[in-house]
């Protein structure tokens, strides 16, 4: 950031935070076409209209509202209006017990959870309204009850006709009252400060629980927005401190770093953070409301996950980056799609790849947030090159003869309560050990064990498990030319393949199914124990059972443990099983 001036204010590149905020003010200016000749984006700056300020709160809470919407409460009340109506105008003639949960499950965890919610309660106020909907969804509720006895649809058909005739009425005049131009203004936004935009700052404005003006509109204007005003129009000439971020005068020490999540600390509280007790840590009402647009330049899911890529060579480029991420978290929030930060990023990674210009993701600092708090990456150039041949390399789909990569074949790949996660991505831990520089022989070790241990919960096949093996061969060939290793052993993906075909013909020459299991598992600890003499010894007696010849990858790899490791896991794969959904090419 940078001076002043009568007719602009300007926001320059600087560290990740202030960059995230500088996207996300070119993301809510953006969102109005009103507003899109008042910035203009040069190289390294982003020059504003201070005309902007005017209601920029209004602008604000519409970015979020428009973008992150569709995952909240508020709009699976105002969607459900199309069923309710198709239920009324074919006269309740397919309403059943199915669809009578299905009424019921939307009212109790949607309607009546929205309207008896700390939150929405707060919100009801600013209706201006004379409709009692706390009221009406109490009735609702009777109605639901009664409809729910056991049997009642079938014994008392024409009164559960009436009751819901009453019902689906009383319904659709809630959901008029959820759809007026007030609640759409102020129930979504409520729902995501706490969902969205509390995940980057807390405590102040509207996220103060002590706050006084309950309007969060107007908390925030004249929180962040109002002091900016004040500022521009004073006379900063004889001020005698300056911004710790972006040296613009100051007349008090008043604004400090300490509402930003994992990354500032209360100046008159901890003083013991500061060098010989002495703050001077603080802010200018600028930076305060740069830092303020924080959740808008992050990319957020749903479930305390965002990122950010700090692209700093300009201003173009860190927003396109950002935005190919942020646009393609959106579309899987809308659809429903599992989300998550390094999906998202693949994606935007697709999108440079077909354009050219995957070097630009090479040596760049990647910001993920998780549970509150932030995790640093730079991109390796040998994660960049693996990504870039994980895209560029495709297979054919075996039922419908679709044509994928290979990056996108573990989009939907992952663990169900694993490692204390909920939900454990496969793409997300691959793309977390490529860009600390790290090989994936222990993913791909656990995913075997829990594939031959049929453990609940694993939505992965092997052809899944073959994709980061193959993933990991290209890490590791990189990895030596990177450090131009001579006469380093390369992993060969036509072994790989005939690695796992060799592992298939074992399987199918036992009698029985737990044989294979039984030696797969036994292969693994041998490999887990780095033992190359065990592995070979499993091996050896396999193919003497068989009456067949050790295949010779094993015999000339054995003095090179990583790439032995690949093949040996690639064989651990054909024996376990194959995909009948995907086709190896």
């Amino acid at each position: 950031m940078g001076e002043t001036s009568t007719v602009t204010i300007d926001f320059r590149i600087n560290s990740w935070l202030e960059n995230a905020g500088i996207v996300g003010l070119t993301r809510i200016l953006k969102a109005n076409p009103r507003y899109q000749k008042s910035y203009k984006e040069k190289e390294n700056t982003l020059e504003v209209d201070p005309k902007v300020f005017d209601n920029f709160s209004d602008l604000y809470f519409n970015f979020f509202i428009k973008n992150y919407g569709q995952a909240t409460r508020y709009w699976r009340i105002v969607s459900e209006e199309n069923f309710l109506k198709s239920l009324k105008d074919n006269g309740f003639k397919d309403f059943d017990n199915k669809r009578l949960k299905e009424l019921t499950d939307w009212f109790d965890n949607v309607l009546k959870y929205s309207v008896n919610s700390a939150s929405y309660k707060k919100v009801i106020k600013f209706i201006n309204s004379d409709y009692d909907i706390k009221a009406e969804v109490k009735d609702c509720n009777k109605k639901i009850r009664t409809l729910n006895k056991k049997n009642f649809l079938t014994k008392s058909p024409e009164e559960a006709k009436e009751i819901l005739q009453e019902l689906i009425n009383q319904l659709l005049k809630a959901i008029e009252y959820f759809s007026t131009d007030q609640a759409r203004k102020y129930f979504p936004a409520k729902t995501l400060s706490y969902t969205v935009i509390n995940k980057a700052w807390n405590g102040v404005s509207f996220l103060n629980p002590q706050a006084k003006n309950l309007d969060f509109y107007d908390d925030y204007q004249n929180y962040f927005v109002a002091p900016v005003q004040k500022y521009l129009q004073e006379d900063h000439s004889k001020d005698k401190y300056i911004c710790s971020t972006c040296g613009r005068p100051i007349k008090r020490l008043e604004y400090s770093y300490g509402f930003l999540n994992d990354m500032g600390y209360d100046l008159n509280r901890k003083t013991s953070n500061a060098w010989n007790f002495k703050n001077d840590l603080y802010i200018c009402p600028v930076c305060q409301f740069l830092y303020s647009l924080v959740p808008a330049g992050f990319t957020y899911n749903m479930a305390s996950q965002g990122i950010f890529i700090n692209e700093n060579s300009s201003i173009r480029n860190l927003q396109g980056k950002n935005d190919a991420t942020f646009n393609s978290m959106i579309r899987d929030i809308r659809s429903n799609t599992q989300t998550s930060p390094y999906r998202a990023f693949s994606a935007a990674f697709r999108d440079a790849e077909v354009s050219g210009q995957n070097a630009a993701l090479a040596n760049i600092q990647l910001i993920t947030y998780n549970n509150d708090h932030y995790n640093f990456q730079i991109i390796p150039i040998v994660a960049s090159k693996v990504l870039i041949k994980a895209v560029e390399k495709k297979y054919t789909v075996k039922q419908t003869g679709e044509v994928k990569s290979y990056l996108a074949n573990l989009y939907n790949a992952g663990i169900s309560n694993f490692r204390g996660a909920g939900y454990y991505s496969i793409l997300d831990n691959v793309l977390n050990c490529l860009f600390n520089n790290t090989n994936l022989f222990r993913i791909i070790q656990e995913l075997e064990l829990l594939k031959v241990g049929n453990t609940a919960g694993c939505y992965y096949n092997t052809f899944q498990i073959m994709t980061v093996i193959r993933m990991n061969g290209w890490f590791l060939n990189e990895l030596h030319k990177y450090r131009r290793s001579e006469n380093a052993m390369k992993v060969e993906e036509d072994k790989l393949t005939k690695a796992r075909g060799c592992g298939m013909h074992v399987r199918m020459g036992y009698d029985n199914e737990n044989k294979a299991k039984t030696l797969a598992y036994k292969m693994l600890e041998a490999i887990r124990a780095n033992s190359t003499d065990r592995f070979m010894e499993l091996l050896l007696n396999a193919y003497l059972y068989l009456d067949k010849t050790v295949p010779k990858i094993f015999i000339e790899t054995q003095s090179n443990t990583e790439v032995f490791k690949e093949y040996a896991f690639a064989f651990i794969a054909g024996l376990i099983g194959s995909s009948n959904a995907e086709q190896d090419k």
